[in-house]
Order: C-alpha cells, then structure tokens, then sequence
C-alpha cells in the first residue's frame, strides 16, 4: 500500500507516486517548505540543510503568527 501522506500534505502538490508505486519529489520543484518531511510516518523524506528540530521550529513559529 502507498501511503500518500506527502501527496496529500505539500501545498504545492509537488509529490506524486510515480510508476514504480514510491512517492516521487521533483527537487527543481520543490518550495522546500518541510510541510512532507514533518508529516512522514516513514521518516523517509529529507530536505538537504535542514534537521528535522529546524522545520519543526519554523512550522511552529509560522502556525503560532
């Protein structure tokens, strides 16, 4: 089964589930904005420069303005 989570969290409905039944992420694409690596149950998304505590923070200080 696909899980779909980041399918269905990116506002900017970058992912999609390829051929292969994997979520796919076009990185020239993507805001780089962290909505799909925080909601993950997998763990298997990562943004390059940033640790999981960073996008916690910044989600938190965007949703708490």
């Amino acid at each position: 089964a696909v899980c779909c989570t980041c399918v269905r969290t990116c506002p900017y409905e970058i992912p999609y589930i390829g051929e292969d039944a994997y979520s796919v992420i076009d990185p020239s694409r993507c805001m780089g904005c962290g909505a799909c690596v925080t909601e993950c149950p997998g763990k298997a998304i990562t943004l390059q420069n940033f640790t999981d505590q960073q996008l916690f923070s910044e989600i938190d200080a965007l949703l708490s303005a």
